[in-house]
């Protein structure tokens, strides 16, 4: 219920004061210059800078200067997430639940995205609430996994909308409604997500005349409040 993205250097410079030799390894990795930018990048690592740790990580993980090497990805990751790196954190607890370069740890990428939902972050919302959905690393839980699409889907997050939607359709942790499904249904399928689109039509066909009303004036709303202002802000990974 996850997708797996990796954010890569341009991004991880942002707003933020470098320290000495980080703006010219990120520079050195944007030429293409990546034994420069990965032996740059690691000495400042292993000094203790966690965006160092991050972009090192990074570097790893696409076999960026170096051989591919997912185990060394999840330790930079690990490194930069315990200080507080949101992207590192964001990308270790995806490896966590995939199991990739790391043992699978359900619980762990848990502890992460909590983390991370309860700043408000929608990806790791959506995420977590695929986890309470399965009972993996938590105990189950389809009222707390309704809770947290709601509160992604109501960020844009596509995976959320149509997962919520699916929940309506099935009167699942919520009452059934089908003019409800078909609303977030569309929200998602207006962002070309091919499942939600699918599903959309079935829902439509579940609805009476006066319920296609509700369901297209309904779907409009949701388009204007939760498609339209982030439709930018889901182009870019985190």
């Amino acid at each position: 219920m996850c997708r797996f993205a990796v954010t890569g250097i341009l991004l991880i410079m942002a707003g933020m004061p470098a320290w000495a030799g980080f703006d010219e390894a990120v520079a050195a990795a944007n030429d293409g210059k990546f034994a420069e930018a990965f032996s740059e990048f690691s000495a400042l690592a292993e000094r203790g800078e966690a965006r160092a740790q991050q972009a090192l990580a990074w570097m790893y993980y696409e076999g960026q200067g170096r051989q591919r090497d997912y185990a060394k990805a999840a330790y930079w990751y690990r490194k930069a997430a315990e200080q507080g790196n949101v992207t590192a954190q964001i990308n270790l607890a995806q490896m966590l639940a995939y199991g990739k370069g790391i043992p699978r740890d359900f619980a762990e990428a848990a502890h992460w995205w909590r983390k991370l939902a309860e700043q408000g972050d929608a990806r790791s919302q959506a995420a977590l609430a695929g986890l309470y959905y399965r009972g993996k690393g938590v105990t189950k839980d389809i009222g707390q996994a309704l809770s947290l699409w709601r509160a992604a889907a109501e960020q844009g997050n596509i995976e959320a909308q149509r997962n919520l939607g699916l929940m309506y359709g099935k009167g699942q942790g919520v009452a059934q409604d089908d003019v409800q499904a078909y609303a977030w249904l569309n929200a998602a399928a207006e962002q070309d997500d091919r499942v939600a689109a699918n599903s959309r039509d079935y829902a439509w066909g579940q609805l009476d005349t006066a319920q296609q009303q509700q369901a297209r004036i309904l779907a409009q709303q949701y388009v204007e409040k939760y498609v339209e202002p982030f439709k930018e802000k889901n182009k870019s990974p985190h």
